[in-house]
């Protein structure tokens, strides 16, 4: 592996005090066509908390932060086509090749968070 060009990215500070999910994301694209390798990370995380008791019974929820992958596009070894791959979880790493456009996403409730991230493009 070849690398040629180091591609830094980064979610800065961001803060939800509700219980809904506050999505960002980063859209990394208009390279042409690619190999890469991404990784990405929480870099910061403040959780917070929401408590309620009732009747005796305590309820409530705790912060949380994730980023990951989101998606990304390709051009398929086979069909040489225009692939799209959409992801339901966060993955925090990946190498795709002949790669054209990749989303990253951070998502937070009750938190205050960031995430950093590297793209590694590279040639055989």
């Amino acid at each position: 592996m070849n690398i040629y060009w180091i591609q830094h990215f980064w979610f800065n500070d961001h803060y939800n005090p509700t219980g809904d999910i506050e999505r960002h994301y980063i859209d990394i694209k208009d390279f042409g066509t690619r190999n890469l390798a991404i990784t990405c990370a929480v870099n910061v995380l403040g959780p917070g908390a929401h408590i309620e008791i009732h009747d005796n019974v305590i309820t409530g929820d705790i912060g949380l932060a994730a980023v990951g992958i989101k998606s990304y596009d390709y051009i398929s070894d086979v069909t040489n086509e225009l692939q799209h791959v959409e992801n339901d979880y966060f993955w925090p790493c990946a190498i795709i090749r002949r790669c054209v456009a990749v989303r990253v996403e951070l998502a937070l409730s009750r938190a205050w968070a960031g995430a950093t991230g590297t793209v590694h493009y590279f040639s055989d």
